[in-house]
């Protein structure tokens, strides 16, 4: 396993442990790269997707404990 996809892995397991439904991630996913797996992703979809788990993550924190 790449380090790239390493951290999208860990980005998508910090997502599960703020409540994030797999579902929920999936779709992020795809809104993001346009498809629901992680495997086999340029490296351009790779830097999309982990910008957009790095803002999901970030947005759940602020919101933990807060109604948003």
């Amino acid at each position: 396993m790449s380090a790239q996809h390493e951290r999208l892995v860990q980005y998508i397991q910090q997502l599960e442990n703020l409540g994030y439904r797999s579902f929920q991630i999936d779709e992020i996913i795809r809104e993001s790269v346009g498809v629901a797996k992680i495997d086999n992703l340029t490296k351009a979809q790779v830097h999309t997707l982990e910008e957009a788990l790095q803002d999901y993550v970030s947005f759940a924190f602020k919101c933990k404990g807060k109604k948003c």
